[in-house]
């Protein structure tokens, strides 16, 4: 599993940084979350192929969350692709894709589906492979974050366990790890269950879009093992604003992970205020505003980072 950051700047972009949109991949597949302008020239810089892409999450309708949604559509359908695609997102959306596809005769040569997820969230995903829920988040429209949970699975196949009660290496071991009974020569049935150890837990992530209350989202996810965030502002700056504007600051969002206990947190979507580097405001001073509330594991991604998240959920860590 791997979360690939297309764009962390909020609002507009800047010379290093693109408007909002995340990748997550799992197995031969990976879902969108979010879909700023010139997102599809970000994916050119990756590995990621439209054709592979499965769902699209949109969190709410701000320009810089959803404007580069018609242009990947449209090259998708160039590029030939006929996979289904599925994209969720807060009501309105399907007005708004329908309108830009019938004004701009874009034709789309893959099934596409458009779920519309009531303002007050509730689940949108359970198959076999997860969960997701969407949940209203506090913000100048409607916006949501996406709770996924993974299906719990299969313990860990023990080859000591297996040899012990008598199975031959070779295909029997595969269909043990694939939760497949065997038949053994003498007539015995070894089981799974007996030698594989106990199930483990699904992976649980958050993806949020804008929002101004970080708390209040946790307090109903609980600890997730990775939780993704906006920064958009620090505390000094947001003294200088009339109002927070639907935003968070970064000693928001840690105070609010680490008290309902997040294991890492990513930050994103910061304010074009904050330079990468220079003699003014930048992005370091994000990072030590979030350094003094959290404990956990802490990151600030650039336009490109990819991260892949161990299979306990426990850590993740620079791709390659």
């Amino acid at each position: 599993m791997e979360l690939t950051f297309l764009g962390t700047s909020a609002g507009a972009p800047t010379r290093h940084r693109n408007v909002a949109g995340v990748a997550l991949r799992i197995d031969g597949h990976w879902d969108l979350f979010d879909c700023g302008e010139a997102t599809q020239h970000q994916l050119f810089q990756t590995s990621l192929s439209l054709s592979k892409l499965r769902r699209i999450f949109i969190s709410h309708l701000h320009g810089d969350h959803c404007f580069g949604l018609f242009g990947l559509l449209g090259s998708r359908s160039m590029d030939g692709s006929t996979t289904p695609l599925t994209i969720f997102g807060p009501q309105g959306l399907q007005t708004m894709v329908d309108t830009v596809l019938e004004a701009s005769t874009t034709h789309l040569t893959h099934p596409m589906e458009i779920r519309e997820v009531d303002p007050d969230g509730g689940r949108v995903i359970d198959d076999d492979a997860m969960t997701v829920d969407a949940i209203p988040l506090t913000h100048s429209v409607t916006s949501l974050a996406w709770s996924m949970r993974e299906q719990d699975r299969r313990g860990e196949f023990d080859v000591d366990a297996a040899r012990a009660a008598g199975v031959p290496e070779g295909p029997m071991f595969g269909q043990l790890q694939h939760g497949e009974s065997v038949e053994l020569n003498d007539g015995r049935t070894v089981e799974p269950g007996d030698v594989t150890g106990p199930a483990r837990p699904g992976r649980r992530i958050v993806i949020a879009g804008d929002n101004a209350a970080p708390a209040a989202l946790f307090e109903r996810t609980g600890g997730a093992d990775v939780a993704v965030h906006e920064a958009t502002y620090t505390e000094p700056v947001l003294a200088t604003l009339e109002d927070d504007r639907g935003h968070s600051t970064a000693a928001r969002v840690a105070s609010a992970a680490q008290l309902h206990g997040v294991r890492n947190l990513i930050l994103t979507h910061f304010s074009p205020r904050y330079a990468d580097q220079g003699d003014g405001l930048t992005i370091d001073d994000v990072r030590t505003e979030a350094q003094q509330h959290f404990e956990g594991g802490l990151h600030l991604p650039n336009d490109l980072d990819r991260f892949e998240i161990s299979h306990d959920g426990t850590e993740i860590r620079a791709g390659h």
